[in-house]
């Protein structure tokens, strides 16, 4: 059990490391070529990490967590690429489908009642059409993409959410803060790119909260436990 934790604290330093150089990168050298390396290492680790600490129940669980985690990857290194409007749609489906795949790996079979989660989806609808609102003067050619992405975003709380009662408290905790925070980065990221291109701190912020909520969600799979 000391084992673990230790392994568990050594992996959170390395991989805040990381994400920190690569954020220091992308804040002093403009990006290019570095960021090639610095940012790809940061979804590199957490997959290592998954692979040699996972516990799954089936082989389908855990070939989902690999596909998804790796469609971000991909979604990572073409977003570096963002001035190309079609490799910037690219980095968007490819982010939709990791969304999917995690959606995926959330779904379980037990029933669950409507009334119980219409507060809790009234509030992530009302969050959609209030990012909508502000982005859809700007949105142009990425309107069906981001409209997709935003209802990816929705769906991917909703099953995170009804973890609940299926796993253990700390695998559903970490899943669900690591999804609270990804909805701030795509929120911030949506902001920045069609409506506000001046928010502060976004260049922080919006690859500071998408490693915490990578970081989370792959902790809360890796000790999920029924």
């Amino acid at each position: 059990m000391k084992e673990v934790i230790r392994n568990n604290i050594l992996f959170t330093v390395v991989f805040f490391i990381i994400l920190s150089l690569d954020i220091y990168v992308k804040l002093n050298f403009n990006g290019m070529p570095y960021r090639l390396i610095t940012k790809p290492l940061v979804m590199l680790l957490l997959i290592g990490y998954y692979y040699l600490a996972k516990r799954e129940s089936s082989i389908k669980k855990n070939r989902l967590v690999i596909i998804a985690l790796f469609l971000f990857l991909f979604g990572d290194i073409a977003f570096i690429f963002y001035e190309y409007q079609v490799i910037y749609i690219l980095g968007l489906v490819l982010f939709i489908l990791g969304k999917i795949f995690y959606i995926l790996r959330f779904s379980n079979q037990s029933d669950f009642k409507l009334a119980s989660l219409l507060p809790f989806f009234t509030v992530c609808f009302v969050y959609m059409l209030v990012i909508m609102f502000l982005v859809i003067d700007n949105l142009g050619n990425f309107f069906i993409p981001t409209l997709i992405y935003l209802f990816a975003c929705l769906i991917t709380i909703l099953f995170a959410f009804l973890r609940k009662n299926e796993v253990n408290r700390e695998s559903y905790v970490f899943v669900l803060i690591g999804v609270f925070f990804m909805v701030i980065c795509d929120s911030i990221s949506l902001l920045q790119s069609f409506y506000n291109p001046d928010l502060p701190y976004h260049e922080i912020l919006i690859m500071l909260f998408y490693g915490i909520s990578q970081y989370f969600i792959v902790l809360g799979i890796v000790n999920e436990k029924k």
